[in-house]
Formats: C-alpha cells, sequence, structure tokens
C-alpha cells in the first residue's frame, strides 16, 4: 500500500461466504492469519492460514511490486497451498493519508474448480502501526451464474 508504515504486517480477519444460489447451503464463517515480510525492494513473501470450524489449510504468497507512487501501488503476485492455488493483480489507490481502496482481482482454485475472484476493499489506518479493513468479494465458481458467492470480511493489520 503507498502509506505502508514498514517493511512488515501481522493481520487477523474474519469473513463470511454466502450461500450459492439456487442450492441449499448455509453461510460459511472461516478466519485468516497472515505474515508478510519485504525480501528486498520489490519483492514480498507472506504465510497464510485460513480456518473454519472442522479444518484449517496454511499456504504462501510471494508479490511482485510492479509500481509503488504516491497515490497508486501496482503488484503481481502468485500464491498457493496444499490443494489450492491463484494468481493475483493487486492494485491500491491512496484515497488520503492513511486510507485506501484496493483490490486484487484473482483466479484460483475453489475446491477442485477454477475460479474467478473480484474483491473491493478500504483500508483506514487508525493507530501509527493499525490498520481496520473491510472487504467485499464475488466469486464465480467453474464461472458459473449459478456458483456466485458473495463473501465479506472485516480484518485488522498491524505493520512495522
Amino acid at each position: 500500500m503507498p502509506d505502508a508504515v514498514g517493511e512488515r504486517e501481522l493481520g487477523l480477519a474474519f469473513s463470511s461466504v454466502s450461500p450459492r444460489p439456487y442450492v441449499n447451503e448455509t453461510t460459511q464463517y472461516l478466519g485468516q492469519a497472515w505474515w508478510s515480510t519485504k525480501v528486498d525492494e520489490r519483492w514480498s513473501l507472506t504465510a497464510l492460514a485460513a480456518f473454519e470450524e472442522a479444518s484449517a489449510a496454511g499456504g504462501a504468497a510471494l508479490r511482485f511490486d510492479i509500481a509503488a507512487g504516491r497515490w497508486l501501488a501496482l503488484a503481481a503476485e502468485v500464491e498457493g497451498g496444499l490443494f489450492w492455488g491463484a494468481v493475483s493483480v493487486p492494485v491500491t489507490l491512496r484515497l488520503w493519508h492513511g486510507t485506501a481502496l484496493y483490490s486484487a482481482p484473482r483466479l484460483g482454485t475453489w475446491g477442485s474448480e477454477l475460479t474467478p475472484f473480484i474483491p473491493l476493499g478500504l483500508s483506514v489506518q487508525v493507530a501509527e502501526t493499525l490498520a481496520l479493513r473491510a472487504e467485499a468479494q464475488l466469486s464465480w465458481s467453474d464461472f458459473q451464474y449459478y456458483n456466485r458467492r458473495f463473501h465479506w470480511g472485516l480484518a485488522v493489520a498491524h505493520q512495522w
């Protein structure tokens, strides 16, 4: 992000995933934790953990910062774990100091199905090293309209 405080970030998020239309499913509640660090001026590495009531998963992401300015940042990222993977194009637009809109359109897996994800989030720095984030996302598992899911999430991130 253009206003990032330091080279490391530790975060925790909670999210909800809606049931698909036309399917008798319940809403899923999930959690995610991450730790990111800059490897050098353009590369960052992230360790990821996701969890729910009955299972957990872990993985990693590698990010390359393509361009970063005062108002806009653009990157490319690959992420993966034991049974999942994705590629994304993170972009951040700074609105004013400590506040930014961000997105990371990605193509990844949902189970065994290839899935596009379209997120939009807001990050607000509430203290020198602490940011709160809210995000909404749509996904279409296997590119099918009847597999559309709505995701929302709330997160806290500590940067240093």
